[in-house]
């Protein structure tokens, strides 16, 4: 059972309100979505190409398993201001302690490329109804449900979608980097930078976008992501010995954990003295006849010294030796290295926490429907207005094209049901998500990874709803 109580007390506090309205049970779609691509949070320049979109099937694991317990209710009602509206209708309180997420959810593939920004007409000119221009986008999510579920439903999701797409899409930058510069890899560690919950999010959001394992044994056991690491400098320091040089402690170290893990032994070189005549790598190489299978090196990441590093491996003999680097890396240091010789990049607070993007992707959740007829956000003069009614999104080679659901285009459509009647539908393995991943990313041509603004058409039909509605409202 997961808590439903992951929601926001403003929507407990208007559900109150239409639940004594008897609008609790009305038919609602609600789409979530980005309103554009991210932006520097500096400048305001834009910072992503498309979005990588990961979160799926955690999102649906919130709706199969999300409960009220007596406890969660127990605490609600004795909330100084929801508590006497919410006692006063004890109706509500055995509807949120029986309640089950019910509905209908479409959704593209996971691992999809996700593009948003300002409406187009089919023309190219922008879709402006009377100073009201929506974004357009292929949503993560169109849920159709009651209006109670979507009220406790929309901040988890939102919750789920915002962190594993921001950290998805910041992989695959880093991992487009590497793979760049030849056949390198990058170990996702990041779990120290973030919630215990958060960084298994994380690594599963970091392997859809590319990279090859995780230092995280949770998102492995739970996700099967695959799971590598070395060692640390705990390790080494605590071999210390009183009246024993600390270059013999390192060396009895490195000697006993190579035995152990022959053949995968990635071993940490720079807790003393990365580049000394008898500590760090020359240490490593000696302690184990012949080298390592690989070092790692977590600071002074340099082009020099990397060189200087594989020098000191060729001369000690170990010729075979991989070489790591940890501490600071993304895609733009690893750009930055260029053709030094590195074999694979541990890569964490800069791939979970997204420093260049770091709020999320800005997605929302917001009606589209209400009992059967379509509805927006208007929000004149902010830039926030929304799409009305069910949608799908056609992809060709010429870009996405947004309309209404009922309406046929070419293309391929991506909003494909993934929870319907009868509960929720089986879904790919992640090692499939992840193929679809770089599939995606590898079709795309090379000037489409350049960060920009972009603008998305819609059907001829959508921008008639849209004009119909502005219009309606007065």
């Amino acid at each position: 059972m997961t808590s439903a109580t992951h929601i926001d007390l403003y929507q407990l506090t208007s559900m109150v309100e239409h639940h004594a309205a008897g609008l609790t049970d009305t038919p609602v779609t609600m789409a979530f979505f980005s309103r554009a691509l991210p932006k520097s949070p500096h400048d305001g320049s834009p910072v992503r190409a498309w979005l990588l979109w990961a979160g799926l099937q955690r999102a649906l694991d919130h709706l199969e398993h999300a409960r009220f317990s007596e406890q969660d209710l127990d605490a609600l009602q004795a909330h100084a201001a929801l508590g006497p509206p919410l006692r006063a209708q004890p109706d509500l309180v055995q509807r949120l302690r029986d309640w089950r997420f019910t509905g209908r959810v479409r959704a593209p593939r996971e691992g999809s490329l996700l593009y948003a920004g300002q409406a187009v007409r089919r023309d190219g000119t922008l879709l402006d109804v009377d100073g009201v221009r929506p974004a357009a986008y292929c949503p993560y999510l169109e849920v159709e449900t009651d209006l109670l579920s979507a009220k406790l439903i929309e901040t988890p999701l939102l919750s789920v979608i915002n962190h594993m797409t921001m950290v998805s899409t910041k992989a695959a930058q880093v991992v487009r980097a590497a793979r760049s510069l030849g056949d390198r890899a990058v170990l996702e560690f990041g779990q120290r930078r973030t919630h215990i919950e958060a960084a298994v999010d994380g690594a599963l959001a970091a392997y859809i976008a590319g990279c090859a394992a995780t230092s995280n044994v949770a998102a492995h056991v739970r996700h099967g992501v695959p799971m590598s690491g070395t060692m640390d400098h705990f390790a080494i320091q605590a071999w210390e010995k009183p009246g024993v040089p600390r270059w013999e402690t390192e060396r009895a170290f490195f000697a006993s954990f190579a035995e152990r893990f022959a053949g995968v032994d990635v071993l940490l070189v720079d807790t003393y003295d990365t580049y000394g005549e008898q500590t760090g790598i020359r240490n490593a190489v000696r302690a184990t006849k012949g080298g390592p299978y690989g070092i790692r090196i977590d600071s002074g990441i340099t082009r020099e010294n990397l060189f200087r590093a594989r020098q000191i491996l060729d001369e000690e003999g170990a010729l075979r030796t991989k070489i790591f680097v940890s501490g600071g890396m993304d895609e733009h240091a690893i750009l930055a290295l260029g053709d030094a010789p590195v074999d694979g990049y541990g890569v964490g607070e800069r791939i979970v926490t997204s420093p260049d993007a770091p709020v999320g992707v800005g997605a929302v959740g917001k009606l589209s429907m209400v009992g059967g007829r379509p509805t927006m956000k208007l929000s004149r003069g902010s830039g926030k207005a929304t799409l009305p009614g069910r949608l799908q999104v056609w992809r060709s080679d010429d870009g996405d094209l947004v309309g209404l659901a009922d309406e046929s285009h070419p293309g391929e459509p991506l909003l494909h049901e993934v929870w319907g009647a009868d509960g929720r539908l089986p879904a790919p393995p992640w090692r499939e998500v992840r193929a679809h991943a770089l599939q995606s990313l590898d079709a795309l041509p090379a000037d489409r990874h350049a960060p920009q603004q972009v603008r998305v058409p819609v059907t001829d039909a959508l921008a008639a709803l849209v004009e119909a509605q502005v219009r309606s409202a007065g």
